[in-house]
């Protein structure tokens, strides 16, 4: 069915183009017209146009190539093309107030529309099991780098529209709503995770809208009764952020600074929270892939092993793809540990709870497997020894 859609989206944006879309299909919009004649939700509808007028206007031959190659699902292919346009239009808008020098040291609107395609296209090859929500993480992050101030812009605007109501209600009870750039948001989450308290058997009751209600009240005490103090007693709030040395030291075109989870972090807020921040150095290759790391004799690893294990991945690394975030997932020795594996970076996965559990769960499946063959081939030697008696043997240990 995707392949049938696929093969339709050009002709109905040449109809929509012609501005016969009412006439011939009794709607105003391409949009309007794949909701009610292919009954998906309007934001479906909404993606498909836009990769309808993409094809159309034949701006992504990449992402048809890859589509047709069986790279890219449809799905894909429109997360692809409306990160694409959007980023695109929002790249127009600043060419369009740039000077000359601006406009001739960057790529004009097409050549950054072909440089994001190229680089999603590639990602998702180097990472087949990509989802559409990590196809949509990467885009962002190579607009970061395609557009190195847009971080810094989106914040300022986003900033200068900040805000935040406390309303008491005639109940006696109050409101208290607040809005502002996404970059403070990774601030808020940091705090309400170290304050709430963890989901368990003694709250299993309190549901978790309770526990942020509760979590805030902490932070407000908290900062009550130590706003006299010189400084904390101690620091609550873990925020990681791994900031590139050359972006550090003022370089635009480095990769940007992303948290654990790949959300790219504007300079600004960077130079802000870098005096009452801990900096820790972790040394790469000089590709930057490459982690190069001492290995640890302990089982737990420690928080500098665990920050720069996988620093590059923003989600949990199980094989079939899953989208869970770095901050909700578990790190776990990909040899085991009891089998001589080391507590370091590069032995290091990153799997979510269920992913974690699953994955223990069939070692266990594939080592009774192995103890059973070798149990039932003892078995039979023992009696072919014996003249054809009963007998166990002794079992070979298992192996894993």
């Amino acid at each position: 069915m995707d392949r049938i859609y696929y093969a339709m989206l050009p002709a109905l944006a040449r109809m929509e183009a012609s501005g016969v879309v009412l006439e011939k299909g009794g709607q105003n919009t391409l949009k309007a017209w794949i909701t009610h004649k292919w009954g998906t939700t309007p934001a479906e509808a909404g993606n498909l146009a836009t990769l309808a007028r993409a094809l159309h206007h034949q701006q992504l031959p990449l992402v048809d190539e890859a589509f047709q190659g069986e790279v890219l699902s449809l799905g894909e292919a429109c997360a692809i093309a409306t990160s694409t346009e959007k980023a695109t239009a929002e790249w127009a808008k600043v060419l369009e107030t740039a000077d000359e020098d601006f406009r001739a040291q960057h790529p004009d609107v097409e050549g950054f529309r072909a440089r994001l395609e190229f680089g999603l296209i590639a990602y998702k090859k180097e990472c087949p099991k990509a989802s559409v929500r990590q196809l949509r993480d990467a885009a962002k992050w190579f607009v970061a780098q395609l557009d190195p101030d847009k971080a810094d812009r989106d914040y300022d605007e986003t900033f200068d529209n900040r805000g935040a109501q406390f309303s008491p209600t005639f109940e006696g009870g109050f409101l208290l709503r607040m809005w502002g750039p996404g970059a403070d948001n990774q601030l808020i989450q940091a705090a309400l995770d170290a304050y709430t308290e963890p989901y368990g058997p003694d709250n299993a009751a309190i549901p978790k809208h309770q526990r942020t209600y509760d979590a805030m009240m902490r932070i407000f005490e908290t900062a009550l009764a130590h706003r006299t103090c010189a400084k904390a007693p101690k620091p609550v709030v873990t925020l990681n952020i791994t900031v590139p040395l050359k972006r550090y030291l003022g370089d635009a075109s480095a990769e940007p600074a992303v948290t654990e989870d790949g959300v790219v972090i504007p300079d600004q807020m960077i130079s802000r929270l870098t005096p009452k921040s801990w900096l820790r150095r972790f040394l790469t290759d000089a590709e930057g892939k490459t982690l190069l790391d001492v290995g640890q004799k302990h089982r737990c690893a420690p928080d500098p092993v665990r920050q720069a294990a996988g620093y590059k991945e923003f989600h949990c690394e199980w094989h079939e793809g899953c989208d869970m975030p770095r901050s909700w997932s578990q790190f776990d020795h990909i040899i085991a540990f009891s089998h001589g594996g080391a507590t370091s970076s590069d032995n290091m996965q990153l799997l979510c709870s269920t992913h974690n559990r699953l994955k223990h769960r069939l070692q266990v499946k594939a080592n009774q497997q192995i103890w059973d063959h070798h149990h039932t081939q003892n078995r039979q030697n023992t009696e072919k020894d014996g003249g054809g008696e009963g007998g166990e043997g002794e079992p070979a240990p298992a192996t894993a």
